[in-house]
């Protein structure tokens, strides 16, 4: 009963209390130079303007059609921080069940010790299902780790999957090294490919339900006795978020200080399905403000059109150039040949703004293998595709001068050279591995002392890597015990509280968020004076650059 006052009256201090939203005001706002940048669809004659927007690379796309509704510098690498985790959330819905159990090992550690975690413990186990929700709702590093572990052997097996999976689905500019977007130079993505990782996920219903849960329960496990709670922290979702707007259906957010905020959002309105992509954004606050605004723009300023026309596909007839005046017998009249080569699986639809009509669009014929697309581009931007099959044909022409086969004959030919072959390379294999053995045996007894360097080095490398894993070790068991000592110190605050009446918890609310309120004050202080210097410093610099011209 104590807890559920304490959790009530949090509720309502963090309801009341007036936080200043600093920056709001003009002269104090940070605009970063990316806000200037181009957006590449407003170049598109008749497109509908999109707003300018701070975070440096941008996209709407319509999940179904594959159309970029809105881009901007779409495809420049940038890094994601936390929204690495929907590619490593279905990595492992592709490989695993979600009532398998997990059991975590020492690889929890292995995070920064003041990043996300949810203080998971080397042999602790859960269901697939809670790791998921502990990954995608809190963002939890050490889970991914886990998980990584779990499903590849390693955290680096499980990026070679990722940068697959990636690749399978047409990403060119980026590139995993982890699964949970810790800062790394070479862990990258772009607005572009991050969308369509974005769409793959959400394909998967298990993916659906994961970024659309508000709130998880989590038993205790076989290590805690302690009920956990996972709380989604994308605040669109959040019924009492000034940021909820009931379209969204949920996404995922990340922050790191060299991505700054990053931010995917699904959405759901007028029968489209979009995704927005936010890279390297100004602020938490601003990334969901222009989030809705650009959802919005997608919603508001385009539909869905289904290609009316039927598109018309040539005969066999005439694609053979049967049809020549004075070359037509009547033994090519037959009516398999009368086929059109090809016909519609699936009817093409795009999105466009809702003032095109469709005649606006050109279409191009992709063929591959037995079927192939058409896909619809407006002054070069694709919009939408539809499917196609291609027709067999199955007429059969007897020519007079076909030759019988005996098939016994082929196969005893056939298997007699690949005995021979077989046998060509095996001679061939065993030539080129002896003269190596000769050759590598002869250099060692001419480069005695060459060999006798490289041998040193090699030696030099392992001791290097004996002590990377000693001072890891050493990390390792500094985050374990700070873990026990943050364990220790909520198992003593749990206690004080069942000890202390509402009134006295209460109390202490009030002083803590006074407390965080003069915090705020006196940054927003701190930021206005070094505001002030700066300019004052750029008006000593205009004058010192006038006296000098004079």
């Amino acid at each position: 009963m104590k807890k559920f006052l304490f959790l009530l009256a949090a509720l309502c201090l963090l309801a009341s209390i007036p936080f200043t939203v600093y920056g709001e005001e003009e002269e104090t706002e940070y605009i970063p130079e990316e806000y200037y940048d181009p957006v590449q669809t407003n170049e598109l004659k008749g497109w509908p303007q999109g707003q300018a927007v701070q975070a440096a690379g941008a996209v709407v796309m319509d999940l179904d059609t594959n159309a970029f509704l809105y881009s901007k510098n779409a495809h420049e690498k940038m890094y994601p921080a936390s929204i690495t985790k929907i590619m490593t959330a279905m990595i492992v819905l592709e490989h695993t069940d979600m009532e398998e159990e997990i059991t975590f090992s020492e690889i929890v550690y292995d995070i920064e010790s003041d990043s996300s975690h949810v203080g998971i413990q080397p042999g602790e186990k859960m269901t697939i299902r809670q790791a998921l929700n502990a990954l995608m709702l809190e963002s939890a590093n050490d889970v991914a780790n886990g998980l990584a572990e779990y499903v590849a052997g390693s955290v680096e097996a499980f990026a070679d999957l990722m940068n697959e999976k990636a690749l399978s689905l047409g990403c060119e500019n980026t590139h995993f090294t982890n699964p949970h977007g810790l800062h790394n130079e070479n862990h990258y993505t772009c607005a572009y490919d991050m969308a369509l990782i974005a769409q793959a996920a959400y394909e998967m219903p298990e993916f659906r339900e994961l970024v659309s849960t508000t709130l998880f329960y989590c038993p205790e496990t076989n290590l805690t006795e302690e009920e956990r709670y996972f709380v989604n922290h994308h605040q669109m979702i959040q019924e009492d978020s000034e940021y909820y707007t009931d379209w969204c259906k949920g996404g995922k957010n990340g922050f790191t200080s060299d991505a700054w905020n990053t931010l995917v959002t699904f959405g759901e309105k007028n029968d489209m399905r979009l995704v927005c992509v936010l890279l390297h954004e100004n602020g938490a606050d601003m990334a969901y403000r222009e989030t809705t605004d650009l959802m919005n723009y997608g919603f508001d300023q385009f539909s869905r059109k289904q290609m009316e026309k039927e598109q018309a596909f040539p005969t066999f007839y005439q694609s053979m150039k049967l049809d020549y005046p004075g070359i037509v017998s009547w033994d090519f009249q037959a009516d398999d040949l009368k086929q059109p080569i090809a016909v519609m699986t699936e009817q093409p639809i795009v999105t466009i703004p809702n003032s095109f009509t469709g005649d606006e669009l050109t279409s191009v014929v992709n063929v591959s293998g037995r079927g192939g697309e058409i896909s619809y581009s407006y002054e070069g931007w694709y919009v939408g595709k539809g499917s196609m099959a291609l027709t067999p044909l199955v007429s059969s022409v007897s020519l007079p001068f076909e030759k019988k086969l005996d098939p016994a004959s082929i196969t005893v030919s056939a298997n007699s050279e690949i005995e021979q072959t077989a046998l060509t390379v095996f001679n061939q294999t065993k030539e080129v591995l002896s003269g190596a053995y000769e050759a590598v045996r002869g250099y060692v007894e001419n480069n005695t002392l060459m060999v006798t360097g490289i041998g040193i080095v090699v030696l030099a490398v392992l001791v290097l890597v004996i002590v990377i894993l000693f001072i890891r070790c050493t990390r390792e068991s500094r985050i374990r015990r700070r873990r026990r000592q943050e364990e220790r110190e909520r198992l003593r605050m749990a206690e004080e509280i069942d000890r202390k009446t509402a009134s006295e918890i209460e109390q202490e609310l009030r002083e803590a968020m006074e407390q965080e309120r003069l915090r705020q004050e006196r940054h927003a202080a701190r930021m206005e004076a070094e505001r002030l210097e700066e300019e004052k410093l750029r008006e000593t610099e205009k004058i010192i650059e006038e006296i000098n011209k004079k």
